[in-house]
């Protein structure tokens, strides 16, 4: 402490002078004799009494950590953890809240449907594909309720998978029917919708023909129809909304479905030119369907037999290639085309491409199996 008394001008606040009385040492704590000027700072602070001059600092290497510190530490790592598991937790319910209804309506609907608005489009050209299991009666007859359920949840869950890969959009299952659009909701050029819905019904009854089985080994059998026509979509009432679809399209489909056959894809006129139109070789059947429209007029439809790259990769020819596990066939031009590992023809993973180094087979239908000179035949649906 430094006091200063002589010279001061008591009109004005604090001390002036020249000090008298020089207080080298006032007070000091413990460790006062190991502070220097890298350990510590001074402090100065002026009041009436005079000038006081405080060295502050920590003689310890490691700072100074207060009993408190450590548990602070480890409460507050704690609080962290919790806050971002509960975080965490907030937004992965969320995320599925938000994926569980972009599963059934779409996007910009719920955007409209959040601002009370009316959702309704038109689409000038869509395809839509419909569905149904033959004879379910008597196949759910000899079920149980919930063994009929668990077989269509089987199926359906199944085609659901197959409609995702093809980038088709499931609309909904009334009963044993299962349907799907292209062009909608999201639109695309006819031509690529009509593909998109071809390719995912022949692999649907593919599935179904050489694949799928209920819990108690038995088969099903579908029958399906695609049509291309206009149409317009929206959400029907505000509780439970669903995303439907109305007009031609919906009901030239429904006619197909039902004047098909058994493991059978029936298409209209429209679809078939669509599908003629395509990148994708369809082979398509010509059939003469009395009565399709309900008015008892003729009408020409058409079979859906098969799909491939080109007409050349219809059948097996000697350095052709078969995909695996899909069983697609590619000749050899659209196998060097074609070279990322997914089939261009139903979209799945390809493991593997086999050289066909067999006799020749020019048919649609190839059955698993073998051949006279031991090499393999498979399956191009």
């Amino acid at each position: 402490l430094t006091r200063k008394e002589d010279g001061i001008d008591w009109t004005l606040s604090g001390p002036k002078g020249e000090p008298t009385n020089q207080f080298a040492h006032l007070a000091s704590s413990e460790n006062s004799h190991l502070l220097d000027d890298s350990n510590s700072i001074v402090i100065e602070t002026e009041s009436l009494h005079g000038t006081w001059t405080n060295r502050v600092g920590i003689t310890s290497a490691n700072g100074w950590n207060p009993g408190w510190y450590w548990p602070a530490v480890a409460s507050l790592i704690v609080i962290s953890i919790l806050l971002g598991m509960l975080t965490a937790s907030t937004l992965v319910k969320s995320q599925r809240h938000r994926d569980l209804v972009e599963s059934m309506i779409p996007k910009k609907a719920i955007r409209k449907l959040q601002r009370n608005q009316t959702v309704i489009e038109k689409f000038n050209l869509i395809t839509i594909f419909y569905a149904d299991v033959v004879d379910f009666s008597g196949v759910a007859g000899s079920m149980s309720p919930v063994q009929v359920m668990d077989m269509l949840n089987d199926l359906f869950s199944e085609l659901d998978r197959i409609a995702k890969r093809h980038g088709v959009y499931k609309v909904e299952t009334v009963g044993h029917r299962y349907m799907v659009v292209g062009g909608a909701p999201n639109p695309e050029s006819a031509r690529v919708a009509a593909k998109r819905v071809a390719l995912f019904a022949l692999d649907a009854m593919a599935f179904v023909d050489n694949i799928f089985l209920t819990k108690e080994g038995g088969k099903l059998f579908i029958r399906a129809g695609i049509a291309s026509n206009p149409a317009v979509a929206g959400c029907v009432g505000k509780a439970m909304p669903r995303y439907c679809f109305f007009g031609d399209a919906v009901d030239v489909a429904s006619r197909m479905e039902k004047s098909s056959q058994k493991m059978k894809i029936q298409c209209s006129e429209v679809t078939y030119r669509l599908l003629q139109d395509s990148d994708i070789k369809f082979v398509l059947t010509k059939r003469m369907d009395k009565d399709v429209n309900g008015y008892g007029v003729y009408q020409d439809t058409y079979w859906i037999e098969m799909a491939s790259p080109c007409e050349k990769c219809v059948g097996l020819t000697q350095g052709s290639f078969v995909l695996h596990p899909c069983g697609h066939v590619m000749c050899a031009g659209c196998n060097a085309k074609h070279s990322l590992n997914v089939c261009p023809t139903c979209r799945s993973k390809v493991e593997d491409r086999i050289e066909w180094q067999g006799k020749d087979h020019k048919g649609i239908d190839v059955e698993e199996g073998g051949s006279d000179d031991g090499s393999a035949i498979f399956q191009s649906p």
